[in-house]
């Protein structure tokens, strides 16, 4: 899956991974082999269901890389934020360990995957990733459909949150993660948006992760954050709306 969290005691697994696919994960290693980190905090509300334009007035994206050159650059980001590849690295010289990860309810693995694994059939996609020397990290993607299928795309994403308030798993290892996710406060972002919070807790200690989907005309676009600590509502809106703007052809500061 593609949430995080972060906490981790003082004693903890230098591989340890808490789920599949985004470069949070990677992260959330990095944090676990620091030995730092919270402790997880308690229950969390509810995620919140926004309602969905019947009609779409924008075009879909059609090519890739006049998508990707929609998204945030380096220089949107925060001080103390570099660029990273979009590889997941190399896997070194030694032999290949079995990857022991699942997820139980298995959907739940797809949370803060990008869009366009989470529904298929998109017409153009695109991702950047973001890192800080502290292990924080910033991820966008976002992908484009064809006719109203974006809604439909939304929707899905936005079903899955609903479904996964509370799920558990293994990581790479077969180290224990359990997560939670819950509602965001945040003011709605393009034609519609939900915004949302992941804990990944394991061995006592969590990573925390802020998102938010958004639709924009036909494209569904991914903003999440994830730190040590509870991500700044106030930071994770600033980026979304000066994406949500580069969709939209506005031209930001």
């Amino acid at each position: 899956m593609g949430a995080v969290g972060r906490h981790a005691p003082p004693v903890c697994h230098s591989d340890s991974v808490f789920s599949r696919s985004r470069t949070v994960l990677i992260v959330a290693a990095a944090v676990l082999a620091a030995g730092c980190g919270s402790h997880h905090g308690s229950s969390l509300p509810r995620v919140s269901s926004a309602k969905i334009p019947s009609s779409v007035t924008a075009a879909p994206f059609t090519d890739s890389a006049a998508l990707q050159a929609k998204l945030l650059t380096a220089t949107d980001m925060p001080p103390g934020f570099e660029q990273i590849d979009n590889g997941s690295g190399g896997g070194g010289n030694g032999p290949t360990q079995p990857d022991r990860s699942h997820t139980s309810p298995a959907a739940c693995a797809k949370v803060l995957d990008p869009v366009s694994d989470q529904v298929p059939g998109s017409t153009a996609g695109g991702a950047v990733h973001y890192s800080s020397a502290d292990f924080d990290s910033i991820d966008i993607d976002a992908a484009s459909y064809p006719n109203k299928a974006a809604a439909q795309a939304f929707s899905t994403v936005q079903q899955l949150l609903g479904d996964c308030g509370s799920y558990s798993g293994t990581d790479a290892d077969g180290t224990a993660v359990s997560y939670q996710v819950g509602g965001l406060n945040q003011a709605r972002a393009g034609d519609a948006s939900v915004s949302f919070q992941v804990r990944t807790t394991s061995q006592g200690m969590t990573l925390y992760s802020a998102a938010t989907v958004a639709l924009v005309g036909s494209t569904v676009v991914q903003v999440a954050r994830a730190a040590q600590k509870p991500v700044d509502p106030e930071a994770l809106r600033g980026l979304t709306d000066t994406q949500v703007q580069r969709l939209q052809g506005i031209s930001g500061p």
